[in-house]
């Protein structure tokens, strides 16, 4: 696994070992990427963070802020040892993702990636949490990874579906609030 653009391009990432996490695919990271617009100005939350790969890729890609989280202690250590290869600081939180939206309440993130292990459940719950505590920015972007056969809603609260894209045995779902002309 390795970063596959931006400032840190081509630089080799270490991943946790086992079936517990799963390293997304350079082109799920390529389309994920080619369809946001990460600037300078961009705060990027990786609530189930695994190896951090997705989160990193949005430091390299140029976000300010970046914030990490994975309730495994071991897959937080492999995020900070992934971080030190490029020399960079973010925060790194080891909760459960309810604790941790709590927690980060008091900033909003432009965009918010979710990808839980393949047997979560929870759907429902995580998005009436990320609407109950406010840290999607108004105009900001949710992004679910999951298996191709997970079906979610085509809403949550004032979030819509806008995009869905597969990718072999994953898809990605994309949310927003809808804008006034929409």
């Amino acid at each position: 696994m390795r970063i596959i653009a931006g400032k840190y391009k081509r630089t080799p990432l270490k991943t946790l070992e086992g079936l517990d996490t799963r390293p997304t695919k350079d082109m799920v990271k390529e389309a994920l990427y080619s369809s946001l617009s990460i600037d300078e100005g961009s705060r990027f939350l990786d609530l189930f963070a695994g190896s951090g790969a997705i989160g990193i890729e949005a430091i390299s890609r140029g976000a300010s802020k970046v914030v990490f989280n994975d309730a495994n202690p071991e897959a937080c250590k492999i995020i900070k040892e992934n971080l030190r290869k490029i020399n960079e600081d973010a925060r790194v939180y080891d909760l459960p993702y309810e604790e941790c939206l709590f927690k980060l309440n008091e900033y909003p993130f432009d965009y918010i990636y979710l990808d839980p292990p393949y047997a979560f459940e929870e759907y429902d719950r995580l998005f009436e949490l990320i609407e109950t505590y406010p840290v999607l920015a108004a105009m900001g972007i949710r992004i679910a990874e999951v298996r191709k056969n997970v079906d979610l809603k085509d809403h949550y609260a004032d979030l819509y579906l806008y995009k869905e894209r597969r990718y072999g045995i994953s898809k990605l779902l994309y949310y927003r609030r809808r804008n006034e002309d929409e």
